[in-house]
């Protein structure tokens, strides 16, 4: 009696498996519900797509503005416009000139900002690969990059069209944009405070600096014979942008 009411009860459960699979499939073919084995919808794609290139834009943006603040704003100087310090190509920012204190390099802000378009651009397609991302995906062949140095940030923003069919719905993006929490701005306009002290008095007190500016700044000054180098940070950071001016050699 025992092993008939479980025979029973097996196939009963059989049923009821059949009928799912039964009414699955109908749903597939009418769209009434996605197919298991789909990449998913057209929104939830999109937002894996927007994830891994933002994720990108973080990764290769945040190494190359580390890099350019740590060599003064310039990413490849050319020999005999920087010193090596710590292995690293730190740029003058002042140059030593006959009958002067130093005459200011005149670094800019837009020089920094077409720097870091042109080798980002090119490092992102080191990463981005937005066919991993999604199966129903097309996109256009080529990019452009605009980075914008602000005070408190490195703005990055990257035209790419893309657009995700799903059978059911198409989602187009054509911008990603992404935000580094870092202060190259405010730090490069320190930066030239110094120089402009070193161009016009010869030296820089960067004790009565940050005294003036409520220690929101530290500075860090070093004397690297012939060289004079500064490093620059918030108080409460460990972002630094460093630079030297140049020296002139008694040897």
């Amino acid at each position: 009696m025992e092993k008939r009411g479980q025979a029973t009860l097996f196939i009963i459960l059989g049923i009821v498996l059949v009928v799912l699979v039964i009414l699955y499939f109908i749903g597939v073919q009418q769209n009434i519900i996605p197919p298991l084995l789909s990449g998913g919808s057209s929104a939830s794609q999109m937002a894996a797509v927007d994830q891994h290139v933002r994720e990108c834009m973080v990764e290769i943006g945040g190494q190359y503005v580390t890099q350019i603040a740590a060599q003064g704003g310039y990413l490849a100087p050319a020999s005999d416009t920087y010193r090596l310090y710590n292995d690293t190509q730190v740029s003058y920012l002042c140059w030593n000139q006959v009958g002067l204190f130093c005459t200011n390099r005149l670094l800019t802000v837009s020089h920094m900002e077409e720097e870091l378009t042109d080798v980002i651009d090119d490092a992102l397609g080191t990463c981005i690969n937005v066919y991993d991302a999604s199966d129903d995906i097309e996109a256009a062949e080529d990019w452009e990059l605009s980075v914008d140095i602000q005070r408190d940030s490195v703005d990055l923003l990257l035209y790419y069209p893309v657009s995700i069919d799903d059978g059911d719905n198409v989602i187009s993006e054509d911008e990603f944009s992404e935000s580094l929490d870092v202060p190259l701005g405010e730090l490069y306009e320190v930066s030239q405070d110094i120089v402009n002290d070193h161009a016009v008095v010869g030296d820089f007190e960067q004790l009565i600096y940050m005294l003036s500016k409520l220690s929101r700044y530290t500075i860090y000054k070093y004397k690297p014979y012939p060289d004079v180098l500064y490093q620059v940070k918030l108080r409460e950071d460990t972002f630094v942008f460093q630079f030297a001016i140049q020296g002139k050699s008694n040897v």
